[in-house]
């Protein structure tokens, strides 16, 4: 039985240069769908599943990692906690609210809420 319910699914791929990637993506994917900030481009991939380039500094030795979109952060992450699950600190980036949890190989997975 599943403790939360999702509403999308989120691949994230971390690029070393953004504007080389995104050349790269237009050739297939055309224009992003989205870019909700510097550095991040979004491609809707099917109506609940994203494609996410991030060109982040900070987590550059990360190669990809999912992101689960959910209705309420607040009440997703009392239940992974009750279920005996470490989740890190809600970050609240103003166009979206996220906390991030490892899994026993440390493969990170992203709740996010969009604001």
């Amino acid at each position: 039985m599943r403790r939360i319910k999702t509403k999308n699914l989120v691949s994230v791929f971390q690029v070393s240069d953004i504007e080389q990637s995104l050349k790269w993506y237009k050739k297939w994917l055309g224009e992003p769908d989205v870019i909700p900030m510097e550095g991040i481009a979004e491609y809707q991939i099917s109506p609940n599943a994203w494609l996410q380039l991030s060109c982040d500094e900070e987590n550059k030795q990360e190669k990809s990692a999912i992101v689960l979109g959910v209705e309420d952060i607040n009440m997703t992450k009392r239940t992974l906690e009750e279920c005996g699950v470490e989740t890190g600190e809600i970050v609240d980036y103003e166009v979206v609210l996220i906390f991030d949890i490892f899994d026993v190989d440390g493969n990170k997975i992203t709740l996010a809420q969009e604001v």
